[in-house]
């Protein structure tokens, strides 16, 4: 799963509240990755194949998720 998005069995896609603070480019890769997983639910190569259809870059924005999505919080300069 990934930490910014999630799409369950039944098909319900769920985005957490950091991708709001998120760059617009790893937005549309969430949102691309989780749709992808409508039409095939598992990272096989079909699923990667998929994404990139939509996502050429979607490996450096998967990985930019994997390294920086837990540091995508409010400040107290934020509130």
């Amino acid at each position: 799963m990934d930490p910014l998005g999630n799409c369950s069995t039944n098909g319900t896609i769920s985005l957490n509240w950091r991708l709001l603070m998120a760059p617009p480019e790893l937005v549309d890769y969430v949102v691309v990755h989780e749709l992808a997983h409508l039409r095939v639910p598992n990272h096989t190569s079909a699923f990667w194949s998929l994404v990139a259809e939509y996502d050429p870059n979607y490996e450096e924005h998967a990985a930019w998720s994997d390294e920086n999505s837990t540091r995508l919080i409010f400040s107290d300069d934020d509130l």
